[in-house]
């Protein structure tokens, strides 16, 4: 297990000082993601300080986007990545994680109870649940790391957001947004790109794309799943 010390010199990069509470639930959450990725793929990375860096850094860069009370869903969750790395952060946000994949959204459930966190799950396709009452325009934020190319994130995140709501995407080196396609999937659902942001967290590029809901979503959006991988926006 890395120390206290080792911890906050990681988190030193983005500013970021944890406190022992803090750091104990983060290593517990590492051992967890560890042990259950023997079992199903929550992580690729095979070492805690990999999870430390790859992990917990890379969703603790979003801090500073958050508003000091905001609701949020992390669509695409996977292990609980961004998601569950925030709320350790921020106990005070209101946050949701959302997967496809039911034994993935078990796993979060299993790591919320061990750890005393207040965190809502649910499990199933994104364009689907946005439309039930209890998650339709909801959210001021919608936060996802890596689950899909922009286009397609976009269309199944824009309804879960109220208007002035923000989807912030956490890609990768590999970022190309002719490809992603964002501003033309925002263009068609009554969004704008506010802001891409090109920044480097332990000698590797990223990138977060932030769009802003403006408008109302028109009601056709989001499509059947089928529908939006044959013809993306």
């Amino acid at each position: 297990m890395i120390s206290f010390q080792e911890a906050n010199k990681i988190f030193s990069e983005i500013s970021i000082s944890l406190t022992m509470e803090q750091y104990d639930i983060f290593s517990k959450y590492a051992e967890m993601l560890l042990n259950e990725s023997e079992v199903q793929n929550v992580t690729a990375v095979k070492t805690e300080i990999e999870i430390w860096k790859r992990h917990f850094l890379d969703a603790a860069f979003l801090i500073n986007e958050l508003p000091k009370t905001s609701k949020i869903i992390d669509i695409g969750t996977g292990g609980g990545v961004p998601g569950i790395p925030l709320a350790i952060l921020r106990p005070n946000i209101d946050m949701a994680l959302l997967d496809s994949e039911l034994r993935k959204i078990e796993f979060c459930r299993k790591v919320i109870h061990n750890l005393g966190l207040k965190i809502r799950t649910a499990a199933g396709r994104a364009e689907e649940i946005s439309r039930m009452p209890e998650f339709e325009g909801k959210f001021d934020l919608v936060v996802s790391r890596a689950m899909a190319a922009g286009s397609m994130l976009t269309e199944v995140s824009v309804r879960y957001l109220k208007v002035n709501g923000r989807l912030i995407a956490m890609k990768g080196k590999q970022y190309d947004p002719t490809i992603e396609r964002f501003a033309e999937a925002a263009d068609a659902l009554g969004c704008i790109v506010e802001n891409e942001k090109k920044y480097t967290l332990d000698n590797e590029e990223k990138h977060l794309i932030i769009l802003r809901k403006q408008h109302e979503t028109p009601d056709q959006y989001p499509r059947r799943f089928a529908k939006i991988k044959r013809s993306p926006l």
